[in-house]
């Protein structure tokens, strides 16, 4: 087992710390079941993993990758759908997080027209979040903003086809389910969250969090 020394060593830490001790967390998870107050719907990418930047605990979110964040318009079957009946209907997930990030490869991919039907056919969703990127960069040779504009409104498509998910649209008619589309920017190390009064995307901290 060479070859996964890093992924071991690192779960021993993870057991100890978890496991052992009067106050350990993941027997009591265990024996009394998980109640999480999140769904994360997250990017693929290894820089972004969102029980990383979190620094979560067992049991804090329910978690959903995909690339790029991308969330394509309801369809009855798909893994989403049902993670989404599962933890909000069965679970009282009341809060459901879209999060981007910056640098996405899958968004590069899109920009940039990739050549990889497999990978192409999936981000293809995502094209109607690029043309309004575009409109808002008149000025396409600026290559830079036009690929953040991109995964802003990727992130804004996503949410809204989240809402075409039959568990979503009725949690939301209750009143008993908020979302929130943020942006990670592995730059500057910030959270941006969308703020809808202007439109715009605004880093936020612990202090003045929508959530």
């Amino acid at each position: 087992m060479h070859d996964f020394k890093e992924l071991l060593d690192n779960f021993e830490a993870f057991r100890r710390e978890t496991y052992e001790g009067n106050g350990a967390l993941m027997p009591k998870l265990v024996e009394q079941g998980q109640d999480p107050d999140y769904f994360i719907i997250s990017c693929i990418d290894s820089r972004s993993n969102p029980g990383t930047i979190f620094r979560a605990p067992p049991g804090t979110f329910f978690a959903h990758k995909a690339m790029g964040a991308i969330v394509r318009p309801y369809q009855k079957g798909r893994a989403l759908s049902a993670a989404l009946q599962f933890a909000i209907k069965y679970n009282n997930v009341s809060k459901i997080i879209v999060l981007g990030h910056t640098q996405c490869g899958a968004i590069q991919a899109l920009v940039e027209s990739i050549d990889d039907e497999e990978i192409s056919s999936f981000i293809d969703v995502a094209k109607g979040g690029f043309e309004k990127a575009k409109a808002c960069c008149a000025d396409e040779t600026q290559h830079d903003d036009l690929f953040r504009h991109t995964e802003e409104q990727i992130i804004l498509q996503s949410t809204e086809n989240l809402k075409t998910y039959p568990a979503v649209k009725e949690a939301l008619a209750a009143g008993k389910l908020k979302i929130m589309s943020w942006l990670f920017n592995m730059e500057e190390g910030a959270i941006y969250n969308h703020d809808e009064t202007i439109d715009d995307f605004v880093k936020i901290s612990p202090q003045d969090s929508p959530v």
